[in-house]
């Protein structure tokens, strides 16, 4: 991983989400790029709309895009002071959907804040990046700790987006003293073919010189269910997951395995489809 770009909501503050992606390129020596994204300027006068708050609308739009572009210096003093050696900076208007889609081309990692609520909700951007097919970490906001590796958990189902996780994550698996393996059956796409029966998790990982422990699931309503009580039980501080849904005109959802992972985990997670 030589680029980790972080999303970045809020330019006042830099958030828990911002932190982990800061402390995660210091930790590989990576160079971690920030992006914000403003909303675009009003182009035309909603009706009846009085001319002053038309105007108003469009000063307090321009007044986020230059706060934004002055926290370029802010932002890279900040973060070097968190050990990363090179930061880059960027501010768009538009969609973070769109945005995102086009960063990430130049990422190898994107850094998202998890939040849930009626005025900020993550989860639609979340799904998708990830079915975008771009790796990423959520990181949620009411669970950050400072950022480790040292005990990670990995639930592997065979599936393709598992095997791509795995891959993923592996500069990041052999920095860990602990690797957990949480081994369950593929709940993707039922037209996806698994490589189940090809491709072995623990020999791929030993041939990296990381040593495997497999951890028991217990048996719980959902699979997701059963991974996050495996996660909770072994104490890891990253969950490192497949993430399946479809992407349609129109429409793009998560399956519910994925989808639950990402609301209740209590760790980060690194996801990709």
């Amino acid at each position: 991983m030589l680029d980790v770009l972080a999303y970045c909501r809020d330019v006042n503050v830099w958030t828990p989400g911002v932190r982990y992606a800061a402390e995660l390129a210091a930790s590989l020596g990576a160079t971690l790029t920030g992006i914000h994204v403003a909303p675009l300027w009003p182009s035309h006068e909603p009706p009846g709309t009085p001319p002053s708050v038309m105007a108003e609308l469009v000063a307090c739009a321009q007044e986020e895009v230059r706060t934004a572009m002055e926290a370029d210096a802010r932002f890279g003093v900040w973060a070097r002071g968190l050990g990363v050696a090179s930061t880059k900076w960027h501010v768009a208007l538009g969609d973070p959907t769109e945005v995102l889609g086009v960063a990430g081309n130049w990422s190898d990692l994107i850094v998202i804040e998890r939040r849930i609520g009626d005025r900020d909700n993550t989860m639609e951007l979340l799904s998708e990046v990830l079915l975008s097919g771009f790796v990423c970490i959520a990181v949620p906001e009411n669970g950050y700790a400072l950022t480790r590796f040292d005990r990670i958990a990995v639930a592997f189902d065979g599936s393709n987006a598992s095997i791509r996780a795995l891959h993923a994550s592996t500069p990041l698996l052999e920095r860990a003293a602990h690797v957990i393996l949480i081994e369950s059956e593929t709940e993707g796409d039922a037209g996806e073919a698994t490589s189940s029966s090809t491709f072995d998790p623990k020999r791929y990982l030993a041939d990296r010189g990381v040593n495997v422990e497999v951890a028991p699931r217990e048996l719980k309503a959902t699979c997701a269910e059963g991974i996050l009580e495996a996660v909770s039980r072994n104490r890891a501080d990253l969950l490192v997951s497949g993430a399946h849904g479809k992407r349609r005109l129109g429409d793009c959802r998560l399956d519910e395995t994925s989808n639950h992972l990402l609301k209740y985990a209590g760790v980060p997670i690194l996801l990709a489809h």
